[in-house]
């Protein structure tokens, strides 16, 4: 009696975190950018507990059903809602870099795999970017200031507003930036 009670709570336990699992994962309205520069419309699979996929592959679903895995050497980008990510290939590894910019600055995000004693996670690297750069800076995040001070010549002003935290603040970066980018496009 015992050995059947026991059985029934571990299939039960099991079926929850199986469905629990599943329902973390779902479609959203999307776009995908093909290696001709076509956009095609339909749903992009997400995870959210595994932010970090979505700079190795994307999941979609086009308009008549059809879903594949596409790498960042296959497509130049995608996006959902207010996502953007673009493929680029820096340093003979192509990755899908999330924009979190527009204009004369683009700041790019992504993900990198950290191992710390067999253990591994998932970190963000920050990029800058301006039309007519060969390759992405790295951002400096401890001088980060200092950084944007030097790639807002002319108006380094707009550096000075970002709020230094101890770690990179992304949203104070995008803050400054997109009102860097804004001024420049009146300038």
């Amino acid at each position: 009696m015992k050995n059947r009670h026991i059985k029934f709570l571990l299939f039960v336990l099991l079926t929850g975190s199986f469905f629990n699992t599943k329902s973390q994962v779902s479609f959203v309205k999307g776009y995908l950018i093909n290696e001709k520069g076509d956009s095609l419309k339909g749903e992009i699979k997400l995870n959210p507990k595994k932010e970090h996929e979505n700079h190795l592959k994307v999941f979609f679903k086009d308009a008549s059903g059809t879903q594949k895995n596409y790498k960042p050497n296959k497509v130049k980008g995608y996006g959902y809602k207010n996502n953007h990510y673009v493929s680029i290939n820096q340093d003979d590894e192509p990755r899908f870099y999330k924009r979190l910019t527009n204009g004369d600055i683009l700041l790019y995000k992504s993900a990198f795999e950290v191992v710390n004693m067999n253990a591994s996670s998932f970190d963000f690297e920050y990029y800058l970017f301006r039309n007519g750069d060969k390759k992405l800076t790295e951002v400096k995040q401890s001088k980060f200031k200092k950084q944007l001070q030097e790639w807002m010549s002319g108006a380094a002003a707009f550096a000075s507003e970002y709020q230094e935290d101890k770690k990179f603040n992304e949203p104070s970066a995008i803050e400054v930036i997109n009102k860097y980018n804004d001024w420049k496009k009146t300038n």
